[in-house]
């Protein structure tokens, strides 16, 4: 018989920072089941986003090739950002992936909504697959992000992974999700 474990109770919260709309953090007083007491539990607000593996008609995945400034280096990511207040997560994908790219698709999978951090809280990453994309218009242009914009075929993608260029563990983990017996086949020989 598995036992009922209790969540954790917050007895105070008090705001550190206030940078809206991208990050907040409060730093809480929390009561642990067993009756301690922990006076300096730090947690992070920052906004959720849609990430998304996007495949044109002839099966390849677009991909960009793009600094990010977490890892600090150019690594690859797939189409994604930020949901606006109150979005809905598919809308949010949606916009996202024709304002980033041009392209649209009629055929969309949602793969779950996952919190990022798991003891700080953070944002939620919600997935998704998107197939037979096509493009619809030319991407709209963002001043901070220089990206160059690639087409890859499963294999392509597959030695990308091996060689490390995907930085981002929400996007190893979409992929995973999406490609889950080519990743487990391909990770078994990462060096061909």
């Amino acid at each position: 018989m598995m036992r009922r474990l209790r969540p954790w109770i917050v007895l105070e919260s008090r705001e550190l920072l206030d940078a809206d709309p991208f990050l907040k953090v409060h730093v809480e007083t929390v009561e642990l089941p067993d009756g301690r007491v922990i006076r300096d539990y730090y947690q992070f607000d920052m906004p959720s986003f849609a990430c998304i593996f996007a495949e044109t008609e002839d099966g390849r995945a677009i991909v960009y090739r793009q600094y990010r400034h977490g890892p600090r280096r150019v690594n690859l990511t797939f189409p994604g950002g930020h949901l606006s207040p109150g979005e809905d997560p598919l809308e949010a994908a949606r916009r996202e992936l024709l304002e980033e790219t041009g392209f649209a698709s009629d055929h969309w999978t949602a793969l779950g909504g996952y919190t990022v951090n798991a003891n700080q809280g953070g944002a939620v990453s919600h997935m998704f697959h998107a197939t037979s994309c096509r493009q619809v218009t030319d991407p709209l242009s963002d001043d901070l992000e220089e990206t160059e914009v690639l087409f890859m075929t499963r294999e392509e993608l597959l030695n990308a992974i091996r060689n490390g260029e995907i930085a981002l563990l929400t996007q190893i983990a979409l992929v995973s999700m999406v490609w889950q017996n080519d990743i487990r086949a391909g990770l078994s020989h990462p060096h061909r």
